[in-house]
């Protein structure tokens, strides 16, 4: 950032002397600063209140309000505002005071010129190094509000595409299941029913056991969210999972209503709902 020069900065002198006043004005404006003059606390909280001052010169005893509690008032409501304090007598106790609340210089009068310009100098150039930190710490804190909301939505994003595959995986372990079951095994029971060679049962053994390598880890898979069930039970708690009624699975899977009855209740209490008022579909549905 840029340093500005003097001529563009703008000081409030406050002082119940005329005389002082003056001469601070003076001094001030032939070094290039915009200067304003008031002798008291309530003209300088009116000028404060209506423009922007880039530095407060207050004198610390004076009539009415003390320059203390004007000083006070300033570091509170006016945060880009310096504060440089004048005083006639070297009290330690005031001096502390007016360091506690943030001024940026302390005056003892009789004052020099040199020693005036000085304290404004360095006061305006702290408080250009001040407001340059306050705005890298904003811009900060903006950035990293930013980039933790796009981490939020990365994050939320990713969930949704985790679960998505998960189900994707699921639902394909159960239609390659449910469609070896149904389209394969059927003919290959009934091939093992009818006469063979000894090479053809064979032949048969082997491809049995390759369907069994290639659907075993599917069924895991799924037995890892349906815990310890059987395949039988798997295929039953699938189907209940959809929204299959008893009668409908019964009918599916050609088995009595009593079987599937029966295997929805060891659903049950392998999963821990037995004498539990827990709908088993919308469970089901919840493991997925």
């Amino acid at each position: 950032m840029q340093k500005e020069s003097s001529q563009s900065k703008k000081i409030l002198v406050v002082d119940d002397e005329s005389q002082a006043r003056r001469l601070l004005v003076q001094i001030l404006e032939t070094a290039g600063y915009e200067c304003m003059a008031v002798k008291g606390a309530s003209q300088a909280r009116q000028r404060l209140g209506e423009q922007h001052f880039d530095l407060l010169l207050c004198d610390v005893r004076m009539p009415g309000e003390s320059g203390i509690d004007l000083i006070r008032h300033v570091a509170a409501a006016y945060q880009d505002t310096a504060i440089v304090m004048l005083t006639a007598v070297d009290d330690r106790d005031t001096s502390g005071t007016a360091l506690d609340i943030g001024v940026y210089g302390y005056i003892i009068k009789p004052f020099r010129r040199a020693q005036i310009l000085i304290s404004i100098a360095t006061a305006l150039r702290r408080l250009d190094l001040e407001k340059e930190s306050r705005a890298y710490r904003r811009e900060l804190e903006r950035t990293v509000s930013e980039r933790t909301a796009e981490l939020r939505e990365v994050n939320a994003a990713l969930k949704v595409l985790l679960r998505a595959k998960e189900a994707d995986k699921t639902d394909m372990a159960q239609r390659v299941i449910a469609n070896v079951k149904q389209t394969v095994m059927p003919f290959l029971e009934k091939l093992g029913e009818s006469p063979l060679k000894a090479e053809q049962r064979a032949f048969l053994r082997i491809v049995e056991q390759n369907l069994d390598d290639i659907v075993s880890p599917m069924v895991k898979t799924l037995s890892s969210s349906y815990l310890n069930l059987t395949p039988a039970e798997i295929q039953i708690a699938n189907l209940i999972r959809q929204g299959k009624r008893t009668k409908e699975i019964a009918a599916l899977l050609n088995l009595s209503e009593n079987t599937v009855v029966s295997h929805r209740f060891k659903i049950r209490s392998k999963l821990g709902l037995k004498n539990r008022k827990v709908n088993l579909a919308s469970y089901l549905k919840s493991l997925q």
